[in-house]
């Protein structure tokens, strides 16, 4: 019995032992191979170590590492990311700072001032802000100064554009946050959790006798929020791959949502045990007051089909990839949406990637597509030694295209 007694708390040790992961290992195994050998679009150790460990483990288990991610556990995800930042992983949520003491102004026509709406300012991208708008001449600029500073918190970085609209600035985050704030002072009119980090632009419209914020997120979900409130109008999941992600900015026109999609497929081709890769980018228009799609068309037409297997007997598809990352832009007089794509993904190359496309606004209807760079299919894996998921085209064009996912 003394022996059962001495074993009992040195059999505890062990299975505890046992049972915590080791974050440092999981790294060696899981992610060196990209994150330490210089692959472009892999955050090396320094970047990672300035990341939150909540941001990694929603990088691997709903963004864009999660076709790295799914083969580990919540355990080893949580290890993970710890061992790489040298910080615990909370699951509190950060207060909202600032809050504004007053409800806001209700808009009677919010675009009266001056404001930058969506990416591009207006449904042709012009990014262009005209003088009497703006009230500020040339001479002026070198006189700027800081007014206020706003902190994203839990986040250590951030890649979404912010809007200005009727006296508010509108702006997503990694930390999946969407905040409304005050142009004049930086106070939180109010915050909206979204399911994953948000990096498109804002949009602002009117819908029905009041007005809506509509943006997407790293899931390829689109949204509709109240723009005064907050308030969740609609929710859409545009597309069911695992990776779809929507960086470009929705264009709203004539009662549509134009949404973009592009993904992380390039990253999760980076795992020799990936059927790299299926996903194709799309254009779809939703109606702006119920999130309803109206159309969806493909930038390749031809679905993914089965085409030869890796050094490891996996399964590769192709045509992939050609996904849009920037926001579309609309011709109201011929009715034409125009986007512009990324590269392929695996072989064969399509001929509508690294291309200008043209879609009828009504219809989705393909229109024409003019091709820039032909034969440029790559995965990150065509940065490393064994390049065993990199296309034979193996594009050298894309291999700074994009910034990194995280």
């Amino acid at each position: 019995m003394a022996r059962l007694l001495w074993l009992l708390p040195v059999l505890a040790w062990v299975g505890a032992a046992q049972s915590a992961p080791d974050g440092e290992a999981l790294y060696q195994k899981t992610c060196a191979r990209c994150h330490d050998a210089g692959v472009e679009r892999a955050p090396n150790r320094a970047a990672l170590k300035l990341m939150s460990p909540e941001n990694i483990r929603l990088a691997l288990v709903s963004g864009s590492m999660s076709k790295m991610g799914f083969t580990l556990s919540t355990a080893e995800i949580a290890a993970l990311g710890e061992s790489l930042t040298g910080k615990r992983l909370s699951t509190e949520t950060a207060a909202d700072p600032g809050l504004c003491t007053d409800s806001g102004a209700q808009w009677e026509d919010p675009f009266a001032k001056p404001f930058w709406n969506g990416w591009g300012v207006d449904v042709a991208q012009h990014r262009f802000q005209p003088a009497a708008m703006a009230q500020m001449a040339a001479d002026q600029v070198p006189k700027l100064k800081l007014k206020w500073a706003f902190a994203f918190r839990g986040a250590s970085r951030t890649w979404a554009q912010p809007t200005v609209v009727g006296g508010r600035i509108f702006v997503g985050s990694v930390s999946r946050k969407v905040y409304s704030l005050d142009a004049q002072t930086g106070c939180t009119y109010w915050t909206f959790d979204a399911d994953v980090p948000v990096r498109t632009a804002i949009t602002v419209g009117k819908l029905g006798a009041g007005w809506a914020a509509y943006f997407g997120d790293q899931r390829a979900n689109a949204y509709a929020v109240d723009a005064l409130t907050g308030k969740l109008l609609w929710k859409t999941h545009v597309d069911d791959h695992p990776v779809a992600i929507m960086t470009g900015a929705p264009t709203l026109a004539a009662g549509r949502l134009y949404v973009p999609l592009s993904s992380g497929e390039e990253v999760a081709g980076a795992n020799p045990k990936y059927e790299c890769c299926k996903f194709r980018g799309s254009l779809s228009a939703l109606d702006a007051a119920t999130g309803k799609i109206v159309w969806k068309s493909y930038t390749i037409a031809e679905p993914a089909h089965p085409t030869r297997k890796n050094q490891q007997e996996v399964q590769l598809w192709g045509p992939s990839g050609a996904g849009i990352w920037s926001s579309p832009t609309i011709d109201l007089k011929r009715r034409a949406v125009y986007v512009t794509t990324g590269d392929s993904y695996s072989d064969p190359a399509a001929s509508t990637s690294d291309a200008f496309l043209a879609f009828d606004m009504d219809t989705g209807k393909l229109l024409w597509s003019r091709q820039m760079t032909a034969n440029d299919a790559f995965t990150i894996d065509c940065g490393s030694p064994v390049k065993t998921n990199c296309p034979e085209a193996e594009g050298r064009i894309s291999i700074s295209a994009h910034p990194p996912f995280w």
